[in-house]
């Protein structure tokens, strides 16, 4: 079945249903904006809505505009508790929190994006800008520079926007010859930087979880987030790498009592 139509705007149901609500993870909007963002004309983008609405995914406020609604944080959170990998690093990461004192954070790469999944404060790292289920360019995070760094070796698909240095920073811009020079360099030392590169005055180290080749090491990582100055990254890549790997021997575990 076709998925646009000749101006790209998809007609398919089910990808008109996945535009507007990704328009509105991003905040409450009004018919007008959600039409501007998601390019859908107005009397469809209208009658969406409120069949949305009426089925709880969305809610209408008295100011005219529309959010998510009950039964999409319903969903999300199904989808956190049936997470195998999510479960088995909660406790792992807050006592990794609890001793270093800086955030951490457990991420997978997703169309192109870093989408962070699970966040613990550290009282070391101060205020940090992520929030779980944000999205970010992947080749801009450590977490996401190192799951793409693996995932090159083993055949995986290269994320969406790899070399699309538009994105971000100017510190972000820089050559594809030189990011797949940092692609080796990431693979020599076995984890990610960023200096500033996603946000800026903020630093990441990132980790990837399990061996490269298998699903955890090519989807997901960890990352150690914190104002830059706040840690040599050079150091906190050891402890870093014992807290991927207690996550990744209870994922082992729980499989092999499943069976």
């Amino acid at each position: 079945m076709s998925t646009s139509n000749t101006d790209g705007v998809p007609i398919s149901v089910v990808d008109r249903v996945s535009l507007v609500l990704e328009a509105l993870s991003a905040g409450p909007m009004t018919l007008a904006k959600v039409t501007a963002r998601t390019g859908i004309p107005r009397s469809s983008a209208h009658r969406l809505l409120e069949q949305l609405a009426n089925a709880g995914w969305l809610a209408r406020s008295p100011e005219q505009t529309y959010e998510l609604g009950v039964k999409a944080y319903e969903m999300g959170q199904a989808a956190l508790n049936q997470n195998r990998l999510l479960h088995h690093a909660r406790p792992v990461m807050h006592a990794c929190a609890q001793r270093t004192g800086f955030t951490i954070q457990l991420g997978v790469v997703d169309r192109g994006d870093t989408v962070y999944l699970a966040k613990v404060n550290g009282r070391a790292s101060g205020s940090t800008p992520t929030a779980v289920g944000q999205r970010v360019p992947a080749h801009l995070t450590a977490l996401g520079k190192v799951v793409m760094a693996y995932s090159a070796v083993f055949g995986s698909r290269s994320p969406r926007g790899l070399h699309s240095a538009d994105a971000g920073t100017p510190v972000a811009r820089a050559s594809s010859s030189r990011f797949e020079e940092e692609m080796n360099q990431v693979r020599e030392r076995g984890a990610a930087f960023d200096r500033g590169e996603a946000f800026p005055g903020i630093a990441c180290v990132g980790v990837s979880i399990g061996p490269p080749d298998h699903m955890y090491g090519n989807l997901a990582g960890l990352s150690f987030i914190a104002q830059v100055g706040a840690f040599d990254h050079q150091k906190v890549v050891a402890p870093l790498r014992l807290v991927a790997g207690e996550i990744w021997q209870r994922c082992v575990a729980a499989d092999l009592a499943s069976h």
